[in-house]
């Protein structure tokens, strides 16, 4: 998914605290290193919408803080999710 020039200048209109801190709300829900959630339930957990998470997400891929652990079917839709979880220490 590509971002919109509005949604772009809003990300840019966030100052480096606040992009750390929805980082560190995502990152404070992984309590296990085999705690695994969705996009969505990082959503909804975090009350951050869902594009918000996405890129703060992508940008914890990066920092190989998190990884891609699977897939997991959405009861709701049916369609495949990507599951994240901690990076394994090693």
């Amino acid at each position: 998914m590509r971002s919109t020039h509005t949604q772009r200048a809003a990300y840019d209109a966030l100052d480096g605290g606040a992009r750390r801190t929805q980082k560190q709300m995502i990152l404070d829900l992984f309590y296990s290193p085999h705690q695994t959630l969705t996009r969505q339930e990082i959503a909804d957990r975090t009350n951050m919408r869902l594009g918000s998470v996405c890129g703060r997400v992508r940008e914890l891929i990066e920092d190989a803080k998190l990884a891609v652990r699977g897939t997991q079917k959405c009861a709701a839709t049916g369609q495949l999710n990507e599951t994240l979880g901690l990076v394994a220490a090693g």
